[in-house]
């Protein structure tokens, strides 16, 4: 198979490399022309542009004949997500995840990248960069934070959650004070879920599926043992643009959080 000739420790080299280039550099030290608008409010900074286009060409260069989407270029480009119905290996790449988080000096944000085959999350990348910070996985090889295994079955149940759901689900989280302890809103996709998975979360809700923010974030949830679905009971795949996602550390905890957002 063309994914054994990758050698998937070179992605974290990667990741450091273009956070010290391109990233942190930049960081604190915008000027307005280097930042725009796409949309909705949401930013880009030359900081997301020019890390993106350095690891996409870096990652195809590890894994000849693979693709990449990215969320820069499918804003350019909405026909690139075409990629994802193909049998190849495909790239998905959030080059600053929490853009308006960056933009705004903030510290929290992240770079995410996850490697799709046939259709499937196969490994999953989140770095960040100010405390360098790495959550990876492999399939079948376990998810690290740094050098500790992450087994989420390990963390002790409750009844009070702490987490994050974006407006349409905060309200329903934030009236249920029986199993609710804080609910905050979400800003940082990849720091969330690394949250999550140290155990300082309990759960993460989300309506907008851009693959980029979740492909990583989902694959780990579920690879260290925790739950990571659409309420509806559908599994999440990187092709799914609507619905609502939660994540939790455990199958009872998802069921819990599931009867009070629906």
């Amino acid at each position: 198979m063309i994914l054994k000739k990758l050698d998937f420790q070179k992605i974290p080299e990667l990741l450091l490399q273009v956070s010290e280039e391109i990233i942190l550099p930049r960081h604190k030290k915008l000027g307005s022309i280097d930042i725009s608008e796409k949309g909705y409010g949401e930013l880009v900074t030359i900081a997301d542009t020019e890390t993106e286009k350095w690891l996409s060409n870096e990652l195809k260069t590890l894994l000849p004949d693979s693709a990449f989407i990215g969320e820069e270029d499918t804003f350019i480009n909405e026909k690139s997500f075409k990629v994802l119905e193909e049998d190849i290996p495909v790239w998905i790449i959030d080059p600053i995840d929490g853009t308006n988080n960056f933009a705004s000096g903030s510290n929290i944000f992240a770079v995410i990248v996850a490697l799709i085959y046939k259709k499937e999350v196969v490994a999953g990348w989140i770095y960040e960069p100010i405390n360098r910070t790495l959550a990876q996985a492999e399939l079948g090889s376990g998810v690290f934070i740094g050098a500790k295994r992450i087994n989420l079955n390990e963390y002790k149940q409750t009844n009070s959650f702490t987490g994050i759901a974006p407006q349409k689900l905060f309200d329903k989280a934030s009236v249920n004070k029986s199993h609710i302890k804080k609910v905050y809103k979400p800003n940082c996709a990849g720091h969330e879920y690394i949250q999550l998975l140290n155990g300082q979360r309990h759960f993460t809700a989300y309506t907008r599926l851009r693959p980029w923010d979740h492909a990583a974030g989902v694959f780990m949830v579920n690879q260290a043992g925790g739950c990571s679905t659409l309420l509806d009971g559908r599994d999440y795949n990187v092709t799914i643009s609507i619905g609502n996602l939660l994540s939790t550390y455990n199958k009872s905890s998802w069921d819990i959080m599931r009867s009070i957002l629906i």
